[in-house]
């Protein structure tokens, strides 16, 4: 894997722990285990990984995660039964999103993990465990999240819980993409665009990296009035 640091002009929310935005795969979990050792390599081995669900991810997406996970040297872990707005509200969920030392969201659904998760106690518990020091990753819908917005072309232009202020991100990104991601970026001209290729991440460091995780180039583009 290529792991490189680049320079961007973004900020993001304040915390000890790990951003980790990958654009997506097609060949879980072989195209991505590059990006996973590296996820890995940053969580406190004290603490257990944790994968979400929300985004009405298939009934083996989180028993594969964790399989895959532990073979690559991670703690035991679990996953964390939020599949609606109801279930992220529940205690129980948030303890064991509070305890995590990496939190992954799994892709699918943008609209379903964005419903599920927005203004809820879960993703309040999923704050507080970055700021502590937790790795936070975003599968292609978990990377929408993630951004204060993102680009869905099954449902546009999406909010997302805004830990990158003022960046759009477009995942799955491809030569094929280029023109939906471009005008979404004339319709948020303030923002920052980064395309995410697929089996490639953005990741972001407590003590301020900035780093790109795989070998396909992230693509960048400033709105008209980015940093007006």
């Amino acid at each position: 894997m290529t792991r490189r640091e680049i320079n961007l002009p973004i900020e993001w929310r304040e915390g000890k722990g790990w951003l980790v935005l990958i654009g997506g795969t097609t060949y879980f979990w072989r195209g991505t285990e590059a990006i996973d050792r590296a996820a890995i390599d940053a969580i406190s081995l004290d603490a257990p990984i944790a994968f979400v669900p929300a985004a009405n991810c298939p009934p083996d997406y989180g028993t594969s995660f964790l399989a895959a996970y532990q073979r690559l040297g991670a703690p035991d872990g679990y996953v964390v039964p939020i599949n609606d707005r109801e279930s992220a509200y529940g205690a129980q969920n948030a303890a064991l999103l509070r305890e995590a030392g990496l939190i992954y969201f799994g892709g699918g659904d943008t609209t379903a993990l964005l419903a599920s998760m927005t203004d809820t106690p879960a993703l309040e518990a999923v704050a507080e465990a970055y700021e502590r020091g937790a790795v936070v990753v975003g599968m292609s819908a978990g990377a929408i999240g993630i951004a204060e917005q993102g680009l869905s072309l099954g449902a546009g232009v999406l909010d997302g819980w805004g830990w990158l202020p003022h960046v759009l991100v477009s995942v799955h990104h491809n030569a094929e993409r280029e023109t939906s991601f471009e005008a979404a970026l004339r319709e948020h001209p303030e923002h920052l665009g980064l395309g995410l290729p697929e089996d490639a991440a953005l990741a972001l460091g407590p003590l301020g990296e900035i780093e790109s995780w795989g070998d396909e180039e992230i693509v960048v583009k400033r709105g008209a009035a980015f940093d007006d």
